[in-house]
């Protein structure tokens, strides 16, 4: 379950996260293809990352970062994930589904 906090456009300077494993033969394709695809029809959905200190660390859109960077873009557009709503629901969910089983 997924919680977010705001959407923001992002520095990529600012976001970690997207060290060079993601960058390899094997993943060069899903790159140009998203290059591609930002070339065409902009960013589109935005990235998730969370608030670690003061910056960012992707979750995911790695690979749309990696093109937007290549494509010199300063800025990505960004959902904010929650984190602690987000344990917090599980929590919740979890013992209401403990109290339903034994009812």
């Amino acid at each position: 379950m997924r919680s977010y906090k705001e959407y923001r456009e992002i520095e990529i300077k600012d976001i970690k996260g997207c060290n060079y494993i993601a960058i390899t033969v094997a993943n060069l394709d899903k790159i140009c293809m998203q290059r591609d695809a930002i070339r065409k029809h902009g960013i589109g959905k935005p990235i998730e990352v969370i608030e670690v200190g003061n910056g960012y660390r992707i979750l995911k859109g790695r690979f749309k970062m990696i093109a937007a960077k290549t494509l010199g873009y300063d800025k990505i557009p960004c959902l904010i994930r929650d984190t602690k709503q987000e344990i917090l629901l599980r929590k919740l969910n979890k013992i209401f589904k403990l109290e339903d089983k034994n009812n």
